[in-house]
């Protein structure tokens, strides 16, 4: 269900089961990341060393449709996703979601308080206004190989191999309309969603041309606890364009030391 890049040498995602890895001794706190619509667990590969040994990285890897059995609503996936991560968010944790990410991160820390069970220690929202805000009109996953394409490249979201590359370009584009899709069905509950009672820490990029400083803004609304706003120079993806400034206010975030 979900993959895992926990500090290893190589830094980069590795099939588990149905739980994440034992932490070490030096492990202090659990970072699960949600990826950006059209993107992968792979998105992750490398925060281990980035964020040091207080951290064990989990990416998270969101079923896929339109396979067999996989979800077809973003209701019904966050309901997936939190089944199968509860059993693993015993210990202190973190959520850091990006974009399509950060929604359903939130979604995942609200089934775990009405369930009862230990909400995140941190919550860290990357790119995504307020859930409670409506969706961006023009992005509805209604787009062709080359719509997606020009919007993948215009938001800086897809690296240089993959753009060199026609076969995985073509699969980056059909897993962002299934994730924009997906996004489009999205309804905010107009009761029985609470604070988070932790920490809730949003990054927003200055030239994001899909969330403004008040959409980001606008997550305090979800926060019973400490609420912080933090604004950093790039786009959409502004944790690729200026990666030390991303990760250092991360870390900040996250209360841990990376130097």
């Amino acid at each position: 269900m979900f993959h895992t890049a926990a500090n290893t040498a190589a830094d980069t995602p590795a099939d588990t089961a149905s739980s994440a890895p034992a932490k070490d001794g030096a492990t202090r706190l659990r970072l699960f990341c949600f990826h950006h619509a059209g993107g992968s667990a792979w998105s992750f590969a490398g925060w281990g060393h980035r964020l040091g040994r207080g951290v064990e990285v989990v990416p998270v890897s969101l079923p896929r449709r339109p396979a067999a059995g996989a979800v077809g609503t973003m209701d019904a996936l966050v309901s997936e996703v939190a089944e199968r991560l509860a059993p693993t968010l015993d210990q202190p944790y973190a959520f850091y979601g990006h974009s399509m990410g950060a929604l359903i991160a939130y979604g995942v820390a609200q089934r775990q308080l009405a369930a009862g069970r230990r909400p995140p220690d941190r919550f860290v929202a990357g790119a995504h206004r307020a859930p409670h805000l409506p969706s961006t009109p023009d992005l509805t996953g209604e787009l062709s190989d080359g719509a997606a394409v020009e919007l993948l490249l215009g938001l800086n979201g897809v690296g240089r191999l993959v753009r060199e590359n026609p076969r995985r370009m073509r699969a980056v584009a059909d897993r962002l309309r299934d994730d924009l899709l997906l996004c489009g069905t999205y309804r905010h509950p107009v009761a029985g969603r609470r604070p988070l009672p932790c920490p809730v820490h949003v990054l927003y990029g200055t030239g994001d041309p899909l969330v403004s400083a008040a959409e980001a803004a606008a997550w305090r609304a979800h926060a019973a606890a400490r609420f912080s706003l933090h604004a950093l120079p790039g786009g959409h993806f502004f944790h690729r364009e200026h990666k030390d400034l991303f990760f250092r206010e991360l870390a900040r975030a996250l209360a841990v030391d990376v130097s």
